[in-house]
């Protein structure tokens, strides 16, 4: 299982990334919609949750490194094989449908900034070749890609959000907490989905190699920067459009308009906007991983070569988009499944350690 071990600089770097390629495009005008200019307020406030969860998370693997126990088997050595497999449902749930929203995003970007359209499912089935691809070649495979990558995209980004600044009038953010205390950390509970990019890290729980007992400082190091990234970008995005940002779907784009050489050059944003959406894909990558790897434990199929049931599956879950709009998924099945997906979310990363060790006693005592 070499091709899947992951080492924790890697993790940190595919982390970072992570962050920043789902939080940038429909999530700035769904917040603006539900709480205007203090939208950065509510990722404030999610980030915070965010970073207890994934604390807790972090002291897991900590204590994991002696038996490097997979999730699946702390869940079925502590709370039963019976609610592992439910987490598992909803694990999948989860990563289907952020895959999804990716990829409809994506193809409107596509549409509307570069004027490319093209059939859904020539464009989503290549993605998903890929995406299987590295399921078969293993994890390892899109970490190392990351790494490969990360310079480069982390450059695009940040061209992409200080281009603007001096044009941005940061008082149009004023008055702070306008919308009142209570409706901002509402508006993080009712779009609680968008967050815990961390969820990705369960399904590499027993292939995380740490050197030198270092867990804790890459990663957070890693959230911190995503995290004051993206907050920057969405009070960036608030500022330049106002009262019309509720309207706009694709804010990263949209940032792009005020690249400093457009006006005489032609939207040279382009490129820096082709280059951060690797970052996207890669993410995408890394759900379809995560998916497969749920439906893995489901059902206990083990094998040198890929599952075909699970991969025509998983291909027919991505074919969503043709017949259910973002909207209708976000207000279907992310609002009825908004308090079970909140266990995956939140309740399990706080439980992870003590889990972890249960596990890990219970099976010193049957030795």
């Amino acid at each position: 299982m070499e091709k899947n071990k992951v080492g924790i600089n890697q993790l940190a770097l595919m982390y970072l990334l992570a962050i920043a390629g789902g939080k940038f495009l429909n999530l700035p005008s769904i917040l603006a919609k539900d709480v205007g200019h203090d939208s950065w307020l509510t990722l404030l406030f999610g980030f915070v949750f965010d970073a207890v969860c994934l604390t807790f998370l972090l002291w897991a693997i900590k204590l994991n490194q002696k038996k490097q126990l997979d999730l699946s088997t702390i869940l079925d050595k502590t709370v039963s094989k019976v609610v592992s497999k439910i987490i598992m449902v909803l694990f999948f749930v989860i990563f289907i449908i952020r895959t999804n929203i990716l990829l409809a995003s994506c193809y409107k970007l596509f549409a509307v900034t570069f004027d490319v359209s093209t059939n859904w499912i020539v464009y989503a089935l290549p993605i998903a070749a890929i995406g299987f691809l590295a399921v078969q070649l293993g994890f390892n495979s899109i970490a190392r890609t990351s790494q490969l990558l990360f310079g480069i995209i982390f450059l695009a980004v940040l061209v992409l959000i200080l281009s603007p600044v001096t044009q941005v009038e940061f008082t149009s953010l004023l008055p702070i907490g306008e919308a009142g205390f209570g409706k901002i950390v509402g508006t993080f509970f009712k779009r609680s989905f968008w967050f815990s990019d961390y969820l990705f890290i369960y399904f590499v729980f027993d292939s995380i190699k740490v050197k030198n007992n270092r867990v804790f400082l890459p990663i957070l190091s890693a959230f911190a920067v995503g995290a004051v990234m993206t907050i920057a970008m969405n009070a960036i995005f608030v500022s330049l459009y106002g009262s019309l940002s509720q309207d706009i779907e694709l804010a990263l784009s949209k940032i792009g308009v005020y690249f400093v050489s457009n006006s005489s050059n032609g939207r040279w944003d382009w490129i820096t906007l082709s280059v951060w959406l690797i970052s996207v894909f890669l993410k995408i990558m890394v759900f379809i991983y995560c998916a497969y790897k749920c439906l893995e434990k489901l059902f206990e199929f083990k094998s040198a070569k890929l599952n075909v049931y699970a991969v025509i599956f998983i291909t027919l879950t991505l074919m969503l988009p043709m017949f259910v709009s973002t909207d209708m998924l976000l207000s279907t099945v992310v609002a009825w499944g908004m308090i079970p997906f909140c266990i995956v979310q939140y309740l399990l990363p706080i439980s992870m350690p003590f889990l972890t060790k249960l596990a890990n006693s219970k099976l010193e005592k049957s030795v």
